[in-house]
């Protein structure tokens, strides 16, 4: 009996395997431009179980093999591999409108909301979001407000090594650490004191590099949205359970700045003090601007620090 069982499940998944490639053939087919090539996978899971840690190794050997363009079939997803600069040109610059989208992964929408600028779908709020950053955080005149705090950064880590002469340091620990403090800084160096500052960027800093690591896992509920709904490995539970404790602090920041907004402070402006000028400003151009936006930002800028 056990036999004729293994003999049916091993015909039934020749069957199912025949009937898979035989429909994306005929898909492939229908009056469609064709896909460039790329390896075969299994039928419903595509190229996933041949996924290799060293993924940039694999996709290089990929390339070897396939050309500059090919094609993986990832769970339900069909993914674009490109490896030339010509072609990162002709994606990232010349047709950037038309790859402007992605799906963004189930734990960012939780993070984020998707109303950041790293997973808004391209539009409107996308290309004011876009202005926002270049014209508005990212301008001379506000890089030059915010020098002072970067200059206090870099000066507390000069004096840190100074201390530690003669001893070992890691310096990738120290680089990685220098870069968060100075995003952190920027971020709201000039809202809270430093004592306070530093109790509230240790404890935000925990929160966001488990944060990136739920981003930063292989999600199912990523490759087969159909399986959002059960969570299968409870990483959408595990970021909304961090995500209370996370916006603790970002409201603890945004009243401690709302407090000040009458009297600038003299440490000088940071990056919340001016996302908090313009969501007054849009306010009154009747914007839909606010807190949320706001909090998604810099939670963006966080994660996208230590994703690094």
């Amino acid at each position: 009996m056990d036999e004729l069982a293994l003999a049916a499940l091993t015909v039934f998944s020749l069957l199912a395997s025949v009937l898979w490639y035989s429909w994306i053939f005929k898909k492939s087919k229908k009056g469609t431009t064709p896909y460039p090539p790329g390896p075969w996978g299994l039928p419903i899971l595509g190229y996933l179980p041949f996924l290799q840690l060293n993924l940039h190794h694999q996709f290089a050997d990929l390339a070897q093999k396939y050309g500059p363009i090919y094609k993986l079939q990832l769970g339900s997803k069909l993914s674009i591999v490109i490896s030339s600069p010509a072609l990162i040109k002709e994606v990232v610059r010349d047709q950037d409108m038309i790859f402007a989208n992605r799906d963004p992964p189930v734990a960012a929408v939780v993070v984020t909301g998707g109303v950041d600028i790293a997973w808004s779908p391209y539009g409107p709020y996308w290309r004011d979001m876009r202005k926002l950053f270049v014209r508005e955080m990212l301008s001379n005149n506000n890089l030059q407000a915010t020098c002072v705090l970067r200059k206090e950064e870099v000066a507390k880590v000069v004096r840190d090594v100074n201390m530690k002469i003669g001893k070992p340091i890691e310096i990738g620990e120290l680089v990685f650490l220098t870069e968060l403090n100075v995003i952190l800084s920027l971020l709201w160096g000039g809202t809270i004191d430093e004592q306070k500052r530093d109790k509230l960027g240790a404890q935000f800093r925990d929160k966001v590099l488990k944060l990136v690591d739920l981003l930063g896992k292989p999600n199912v509920s990523d490759f087969f949205p159909v399986l959002a709904k059960f969570d299968v490995q409870g990483i959408e539970k595990e970021t909304r359970a961090l995500m209370p404790s996370v916006e603790e602090i970002l409201d603890t920041v945004i009243d401690e700045r709302t407090k000040m907004m009458a009297s600038e402070s003299e440490r000088g402006k940071d990056f919340l003090g001016i996302l908090l000028e313009l969501k007054e400003q849009k306010v009154r151009d009747g914007s839909s601007f606010g807190l949320t936006q706001i909090k998604a930002i810099l939670m963006t800028e966080a994660n996208l620090t230590d994703a690094k």
